[in-house]
């Protein structure tokens, strides 16, 4: 079952001769159970497309489709967000003055989870992919690929069934990468949704389909385990 739909997308920032099309009429769907990666050239509207899929951003045209929820008519759209859509940021975004727990925690306390219910549901993320050691550590005293562990969790936390991922593996070791799609590749096979931004082919080799932007448009799908022949 489709669980994200873009139809028709756009998004134009500024106007007149400045005008710059950063996406243009980009139609996706992610079905539940599925992974599908998004490669293309830097400036090619790749993070643009995640923005817009979360609910970070809103098109000029076209809809974008969480479940059976249009976007540009949900009423409390940070709701929407903390509790089906998980985001990992290509620069994290984590709060240093947190641990790593509280930095799980802090979306299911957002949306009115009391602390030890919060915090036992980050520990059971974290346990799931092998951080639960990292809980009471801060963001500064973890290496780059327990940071993105912990970025990782944050976005699986609660019950969310689309997870957005911008270069999860970016500045990682070859090992370290592997095992973070093999924790986006379980979540996905338990029934997630996964869009995934890379820029590796060995990467996107995990996906179920991958397409191809270029000057804001999808010009190519092909099958996950062909991409690494392209």
């Amino acid at each position: 079952m489709t669980f994200l739909r873009l139809a028709g997308v756009a998004r134009v920032h500024g106007e007149g001769a400045a005008a710059v099309h950063a996406l243009k009429g980009v139609s996706l769907e992610v079905g539940e159970g599925e992974l599908i990666a998004v490669m293309g050239p830097s400036g090619s509207g790749k993070s643009t497309l995640l923005h817009l899929a979360g609910g970070l951003d809103r098109p000029t045209s076209g809809t974008v489709h969480i479940g059976e929820h249009d976007l540009a008519t949900v009423r409390d759209l940070a709701a929407l967000r903390r509790r089906s859509v998980g985001y990992v940021f290509q620069d994290l975004n984590l709060i240093t003055s947190l641990t790593a727990a509280e930095n799980v925690m802090l979306p299911r306390e957002l949306d009115g989870v009391r602390q030890r219910p919060a915090r036992e549901q980050a520990m059971d993320v974290l346990g799931e992919i092998d951080a639960e050691h990292l809980a009471d550590r801060f963001p500064d005293e973890l290496s780059g690929g327990q940071r993105q562990r912990v970025a990782i969790a944050r976005a699986l936390v609660g019950e969310r069934r689309l997870l957005l991922a911008d270069e999860p593996t970016g500045a990682l070791d070859t090992r370290t990468g592997d095992e973070i799609l093999r924790i986006l590749r379980a979540r996905c096979d338990a029934g997630a949704a996964v869009l995934l931004v890379t820029h590796e082919p060995r990467y996107a080799a995990w996906a179920d389909r991958v397409v191809f932007l270029r000057d804001g448009k999808i010009t190519d799908s092909t099958d996950g385990s062909l991409v690494s022949a392209r």
